[in-house]
Order: C-alpha cells, then structure tokens, then sequence
C-alpha cells in the first residue's frame, strides 16, 4: 500500500498532526484499505461530507470496530 502524510484529528477534534498512513485505493480512486496506529481499517460502505471542511469522506472500520473517517484523497482522516 502507498504511504502518505495524513493529517490525523483525534476523537475529542484535536489535532495530532501530520503521520504516516498506508492507503489502498479502489478503482475509482477511493480509499478502501487504510493501515493507521496498528490497525487495519476497510470500507464500510458509508459515504458522506465532513460538516467542518465540507469535504466528501468515507468511514473505515476495523474487525473490531474502531472506526475513523477519511477524505477521497487520503490527506486527512478523523479518528472516531
């Protein structure tokens, strides 16, 4: 998976700054695999626009149901 710098906000909407995350994206360019802080994270299928940015983004989930949001692009994912 292709490495890129994310910016990464935390559950209570502070921001952690800049980290590395590994993102795998589909055929129309989504992301749809993510490894971030040792976990493994895929799509759930839920789409939608982050209220503050305005910016389309899809939530990720991992088998244990930690669960973040990131944008198309995979610059900037909030933890959730």
């Amino acid at each position: 998976m292709p490495t890129i710098n994310a910016q990464i906000t935390d559950t209570n909407h502070k921001p952690r700054g800049l980290m590395h995350i590994e993102v795998e994206f589909d055929h129309q360019g989504h992301p749809w695999q993510v490894f971030h802080n040792q976990q493994h994270f895929t799509y759930t299928g839920k789409d939608g626009t982050n209220i503050k940015t305005g910016l389309a983004v899809v939530e990720m989930a991992t088998e244990a149901d930690a669960r973040l949001w990131i944008t198309l692009d995979g610059t900037q994912v909030w933890e959730d």
